[in-house]
């Protein structure tokens, strides 16, 4: 049952290598705990930060690492071309509210067998057998109190975990669209992770999955979100419910597989991750500066 996390391109492309060399040069000036930056998001008036990797519940010092910072997750683009037989793909390790919420209504929408599905109920633990991550599917769903989903969550339980023996780039490439689904959903914070990265420099369309002003976030930094292939409306709304249920109306909409209009996407996304990378030294003076003025 051991799932392992699949080394795609990103990481290929030396981008924990990336991220450690930043760490080390800002250690040397006795700059530590930088884990997260804090821009305000102010597109849709929410007051809420903005960060860039996982940890942003820890302590850690603040400084502002976007949108500089992210020319880490550059990687090569994807030159094998794939003809779509699944209209949708998305994956989920780790099992959260959010994320059953996203998977019931999924099942309401009648969806799952037209996707490329991952939900492998990992909740804090490392490598746990099947019928622990029945177990944790359940607490979950307990804990969420989630009674009017009770008769999904018996019907969906005998087949958890759903493993999908399929890196994410090629999951992509299979698919008629992605849903990326960020690694924290929240009211307070934007993060984003290298999974819509990936996805900005893949030639598929997608959805994201994160706290209200991501896309907002991504579109005014100069990235290409291809307004014009998805309705990306879904991104204003703050309830998580209603949001969810925007982006299961956008999935469901048949998205027609034209590789050139996808492909201008990757290389806009990619010179503007080139042209961030050039920025990044004059960031990294300032933060050294500040930290020692």
């Amino acid at each position: 049952m051991h799932i392992t996390t699949h080394q795609d391109r990103i990481w290929q492309a030396g981008c924990q290598q990336k991220e450690d060399d930043i760490s080390d040069y800002l250690s040397s000036y006795s700059v530590d705990h930088l884990l997260v930056d804090a821009i305000k998001c102010h597109p849709h008036e929410l007051d809420k930060n903005f960060v860039t990797d996982n940890q942003f519940r820890t302590s850690a010092n603040y400084k502002n690492l976007a949108p500089e910072f992210w020319h880490i997750y550059r990687c090569p683009a994807t030159t094998e071309n794939i003809y779509p037989n699944k209209h949708f793909n998305v994956m989920m390790n780790r099992i959260s509210g959010e994320r059953l919420m996203l998977l019931y209504m999924l099942k309401e929408a009648d969806l799952l067998h037209k996707g490329l599905i991952g939900f492998n109920c990992l909740y804090h633990d490392m490598d746990p057998d099947q019928l622990q991550r029945q177990a944790n599917f359940s607490q979950v769903h307990n804990d969420c109190g989630w009674h009017h989903w009770d008769k999904l969550h018996a019907e969906l339980k005998p087949d958890m975990p759903m493993l999908l023996d399929i890196d994410p780039d090629t999951a992509a490439m299979r698919s008629d669209i992605t849903l990326v689904v960020e690694s924290y959903v929240s009211d307070s914070v934007i993060a984003f992770s290298e999974k819509i990265f990936r996805a900005l420099q893949t030639p598929r369309p997608w959805i994201l999955f994160c706290s209200p002003g991501s896309v907002a976030v991504l579109r005014e930094t100069g990235f290409d979100v291809m307004d014009d292939v998805v309705d990306h409306s879904y991104d204003k709304i703050v309830n998580v419910e209603q949001r969810l249920q925007a982006i299961i109306t956008e999935l469901k909409k048949l998205k027609y597989f034209f590789l050139p209009r996808y492909q201008l996407a990757v290389e806009t996304n990619q010179q503007l991750l080139d042209k961030l990378e050039l920025q990044w030294s004059y960031k990294l003076q300032s933060i050294v500066e500040q930290t020692q003025s």
